[in-house]
């Protein structure tokens, strides 16, 4: 989902290497004041962060498109889990989570 080191690669089986504390199902992510998920010529999707870059893999953009401030995570899981449905949906849901988690952590989203 994003090559910075610290960041979960979501949906692919990779562990956390800290303790975060997840978010609850029922909060409203949204991108954070100063970050917007944009496409780079050289790298591909990426998400711009007021002093960094992430780049984004799999399915880190189509995540990150559905985090718009009108969905819950429990909406945004559900999608996922519908447009990957030959994936195992509690593994989905556990990515999911690790995922908003992290970019939470690094100020990239924001939860109502």
């Amino acid at each position: 989902m994003c090559s910075q080191v610290g960041l979960p690669r979501a949906l692919s089986g990779r562990q956390l290497t800290k303790v975060m504390t997840e978010p609850a199902t029922t909060h409203v992510p949204r991108l954070a004041a100063g970050c917007r998920m944009t496409q780079s010529a050289d790298l591909g999707p990426v998400l711009l962060l007021p002093e960094s870059m992430l780049r984004l893999t799999g399915p880190g953009p189509r995540i990150l498109e559905l985090c718009d401030g009108t969905r819950t995570l429990a909406d945004v899981i559900a999608a996922l889990q519908s447009e990957f449905s030959a994936a195992d949906p509690a593994m989905i849901q556990r990515e999911v989570l690790a995922f908003v988690a992290s970019l939470n952590e690094r100020r990239a989203l924001d939860f109502t």
